[in-house]
Parts: C-alpha cells; structure tokens; sequence
C-alpha cells in the first residue's frame, strides 16, 4: 500500500508521545529519544518530497504546520520541565508561533495572502536542531559528544555541497543557513561552557524565530489596530489560553506539563482550522474560543481555589476539556460544510 504525505505527517504526530515520556528516563532512554526524535523530524522532510511529487493537497498544507508546531511542543515543553532550558526563551518562540497564525488569519479575512518567507520554511528544522543539540548537551556534559557531532556535520555538509555545486553551479540559501548555523554551533561549542552554550542556543534559535516572524507582525498587526479595539481584544484573548498554560510549565507537577501539551496541541490544531474557516468568516469558528474558553477556564480556576483545591490544574484541566471539546466543534462543522 502507498502511504502518502497526509498519512506520514500524522504517524509523526501519532509517535511523539514515545520520545516525550523517554527523555524522563535513564541516559539510555535520552539516547532513544533523540534516535526517535531525529527519525520523526526527517519524515518532516520526506513527506515535503512526497507533497510536492504527488501534488500538495489542501488538507496537507492544513496539516503539516500543525504537526510542525506540535513536534516543537513536544520537543521544548520538557526541557522547560527538566530545567534544561529556561521559560524566558521557549515563551516567546510559542508567542510568535501564535501570534503569527492570527496575523495570518486577520490578513485573510482582509482578503490579503502573505507568502511564507524564507527563514520561515527553515524556523521549524532550526529549532528541532537546537532542541536535539541541548539535550544532547544535558545529557553528555562536556564538550566531546556535542562537539564531535557537529564537527562530522559540518564536514558530511561542506563535502555535499561540494557536489551539488559542481553538479548544479550554485547553492540553495537553505543551504547556506544549514552550512553557516552548522559552523557557528561547533564554534559556540568548542568556546563556551555547557550552560553558556545552552543559552547561546536558545537566544540564537529565539532571535531566528522572532526574525520570521516580523514581517507578518508588520503587515498584520496595524490592519489589527485599525479594526479598533474589540480587534485587539480578540487578538490577545485567542492567546491567552496556550500562553498562560506555557507560564505555569515551571509550577505545576510533571504529570501537569502533559496538559500543558494537549492544550498547546488543542490551540494549534484550532488555529489550523479557524485559518481554513476564516476564508469564509464562519462566525462560530471565529468567535467562540474568544468570548468563551478562557473566561471560563479562569472561571474554573477560581472556583477550585474558593473551593479549597489547586487553581492552576483546574485551570489546565478546565482549558484542556473546553479546547478539545471546541476543536471537536470545530471538526465536525468542517465535515457537515465538506459534506453540504
């Protein structure tokens, strides 16, 4: 049987939840992890080549950013539990990530399309890179694991493209960034110790991922500001659900982060969705999750703690079944407007 490129991306999905709960293990565990890891983050691009060779459907282009974002969650999230890499720098990539998707939709309900930039299409394997190399570090401190690494990519990359030069005459500007990123982190590894390498890790894939993000605050934003304030209310409450979630990563137990990954999962699949439905202004698919989930949750929240009982898990508990139960909505309305 043919699997195809919809049917890869969802196997991705479908397999994170093994590496996640391995990285809490032994060092043997953190090993498989990051076999796990790098085997599922090349089905990225394998299913890219299987898209663009069968053709690329509307439910793939659907799909595989939220599978993208989803892998990133399941990626940081744990880090940010293990303390391996600090909340100030994996916040704000997560704020991008989401404020980007309703900039993009406020730009198409304008009737406006933004192309995806080039740094855009590299963000996604920029941080699976990064991700992949502080656990590593985590894991082996020192700098002969990591080092060596990086030292066999950077040379397996300078002799590919080598080749593809000689073959083709030039080198495509993924490449280059690949080349140049792959340089500067043997570099940043040979210098630095382990936390300072960490750091410089996480600011340099946080300043990247910030950059791709810029042109999108810049288009989308002021159409944002000049549809008054009601606009930017709705903005900011689309959000507030995942990122107030992200914020209590650091104070809730580790069986509490797994909520904090399905809420994250629930938003960026409804993001996905609210873009599919915002061609067509759906009033439900674009009102509902902002006048209702996170005023409730925070309802919910209150409630326990009048009660006697912890706030913050009744508020993820609360903003995990209220999100599902909207991307459930959500998915059902698509299917009976497919059908009709």
């Amino acid at each position: 049987m043919k699997i195809t490129a919809n049917q890869l991306t969802l196997l991705r999905v479908a397999l994170l939840p093994l590496p996640y709960f391995l990285i809490y293990g032994s060092t043997y565990s953190r090993i498989i992890s990051l076999v796990i890891f790098t085997i599922l983050g090349i089905t990225d691009y394998l299913d890219g080549l299987m898209a663009r060779r069968d053709g690329v459907t509307k439910l793939g282009k659907m799909l595989d950013p939220i599978a993208d974002k989803i892998f990133i969650t399941v990626c940081f999230i744990p880090l940010v539990d293990l303390k391996i890499l600090p909340l100030w720098i994996v916040w704000p990539i997560f704020l991008r990530e989401f404020l980007v998707t309703e900039l993009r939709a406020v730009l198409q309900r304008e009737g406006k399309e933004l192309p995806v930039m080039e740094l855009g299409k590299i963000k996604t394997t920029i941080q699976m890179i990064v991700a992949g190399l502080v656990l590593m570090i985590a894991t082996f401190p020192g700098k002969t694991v990591v080092a060596s690494l990086l030292c066999g990519a950077v040379t397996a990359t300078l002799f590919l493209a080598a080749a593809l030069y000689y073959k083709e005459g030039s080198l495509s500007p993924r490449f280059r960034w690949a080349l140049g990123l792959l340089g500067l982190g043997l570099v940043v590894r040979l210098l630095f110790n382990d936390q300072t390498t960490i750091l410089v890790y996480g600011l340099a894939m946080l300043a990247l991922t910030l950059a791709s993000g810029f042109e999108y605050v810049r288009r989308g934003l002021p159409i944002c500001l000049k549809n008054g304030p009601l606009a930017v209310g709705r903005l900011l409450l689309a959000m507030a659900v995942p990122m107030v979630a992200l914020v209590l990563v650091p104070h809730v137990s580790r069986s509490s982060t797994i909520l904090v990954i399905l809420i994250l999962t629930a938003e960026f699949t409804s993001q996905g969705l609210d873009m599919w439905f915002s061609r067509s202004c759906n009033p439900f698919s674009l009102e509902t999750k902002v006048y209702f989930i996170f005023p409730a949750a925070l309802f919910c929240a209150g409630a326990a703690y009048l009660l006697g009982y912890g706030a913050k898990p009744a508020f993820l508990w609360s903003a995990l079944f209220l999100s599902f139960v909207y991307v459930v909505a959500q998915t059902f309305c698509l299917v009976r407007t497919r059908a009709g």
